[in-house]
């Protein structure tokens, strides 16, 4: 192989190299994007860690303009009340919002909700979702689905979130889809991922942070 060749093939793998390194760095947000969260404890789980140690905190140790207006088992009807907070400032293509509820909507049914029943209460998280579009139409739509707490008690609430969870993809997938889904189902599966059974703990503060920065 002469000189020639070989630079030849430095030079592509150079290219190659660097396509990947900057294709990496710009994925995910960046410090000048706002957060915003909406929803309950799986995004706001202060009450349940250590101090400095709640999904909150470790997103401002990414960035700065992390906005929490989530709270500790809001329902769907209380993000009406969260989103009334939300200053039309934030209606920019800069903002993503982060919406976790529907979990404390099933439980608060203290048993297996028929299908019905499953999809009418998401029926009601649409209307939620298309207020939140009336007043922010330019912002970017994140939705939480529900994970599935690994205590066995919790058994008997997995049909209605699996159906849950479908649903959220489904509408995802429709033509004009109104918004990207943060797939914390497979995310929380081990036992240390929750604390007092059900609630996101230390170790799941860091990975649903992480997983809120990464997305595009």
């Amino acid at each position: 192989m002469n000189n020639f060749h070989l630079i030849i093939i430095i030079v592509s793998f150079l290219i190659i190299f660097g396509c990947a390194y900057f294709k990496t760095i710009k994925e995910g947000l960046t410090p000048n994007n706002n957060i915003i969260l909406i929803g309950d404890s799986v995004l706001n789980n202060t009450a349940y860690v250590p101090e400095g140690k709640s999904v909150i905190d470790n997103l401002k140790e990414k960035t700065s303009k992390v906005f929490n207006f989530a709270k500790d088992g809001a329902i769907i009807q209380d993000c009406y009340a969260q989103l009334d907070k939300i200053p039309l400032d934030f209606n920019n293509t800069n903002t993503y919002v982060f919406i976790s509820v529907g979990g404390n909507d099933i439980l608060n049914n203290r048993g297996q909700l028929s299908n019905a029943d499953t999809s009418a209460l998401f029926s009601k998280y649409l209307d939620f979702i298309n207020a939140l579009k009336a007043k922010l139409g330019s912002v970017n739509i994140n939705i939480c689905n529900l994970y599935m707490p690994s205590d066995p008690r919790y058994q008997s609430y997995k049909s209605s979130i699996d159906l849950w969870n479908q649903l959220v993809k489904q509408y995802s997938n429709r033509v004009g889809a109104m918004y990207n889904i943060v797939d914390i189902y497979s995310l929380l599966n081990t036992p240390n991922d929750f604390i007092y059974s059900i609630e996101p703990s230390e170790q799941a503060s860091v990975k649903i942070a992480n997983i809120i920065y990464i997305t595009n």
